[in-house]
Parts: C-alpha cells; sequence; structure tokens
C-alpha cells in the first residue's frame, strides 16, 4: 500500500509540475501582449478579413506608423543661413534651443 501511495504522489507532483511549467510559458507570452477595446478588434478584424490578413499586422503596421511620426516630429530640421537672414528672430531660437 504504501508504495502505491508513493506512486500517486509522484504522478501528483509530475502533474503538478508539467501544469506549472504551462502556465509559466503562458504568462512569458501574454506579457508581449496588449488588450484592444472589443469595439476596435471587430472593426480591425473585418478589414483584416477584407484584406487577407490579420489584425495583428495591422496592429504593428500602425504602431510603425505612429512611431515614425513621433520621431519625426521629435527631430528639429535645421535652419539654413539664409533663413536666418531673412528672418533674424530664427537667430533668437537658436540661441534659445543652445541655452536648453
Amino acid at each position: 500500500m504504501n508504495k502505491y501511495k508513493r506512486f500517486i504522489q509522484s504522478q501528483y507532483e509530475k502533474a503538478k509540475s508539467t501544469a506549472s511549467g504551462f502556465i509559466a510559458s503562458r504568462n512569458e507570452e501574454e506579457e508581449g501582449t496588449i488588450e484592444l477595446n472589443s469595439q476596435y478588434y471587430v472593426e480591425l478584424k473585418a478589414i483584416a478579413d477584407k484584406q487577407g490578413t490579420n489584425v495583428q499586422a495591422i496592429v504593428n503596421e500602425i504602431i510603425v506608423q505612429y512611431l515614425v511620426s513621433v520621431n519625426t516630429q521629435n527631430k528639429s530640421t535645421p535652419i539654413t543661413l539664409e533663413q536666418k537672414e531673412d528672418n533674424p528672430l530664427l537667430y533668437l531660437d537658436g540661441i534659445c534651443k543652445l541655452e536648453d
């Protein structure tokens, strides 16, 4: 009887370990996920179906476009000497930027 109890305990521990592994791997996968508003998901799913793609591809493209636009906005274009001569206030702008 004692041998049977150890066998059952061993099987229980193996099942518990396997379940813990599944839970841990699932949590790792969810780490990089985001939740969408269900209404937006439905709309994006309809668009994806029409385009023969999936929602993830559309969302990734939207994110790329957003990041490009943010990076473009954060970069200021250099002011040429000709522009500064035409508008002396641009000199002041350049001086102020140096102090920041």
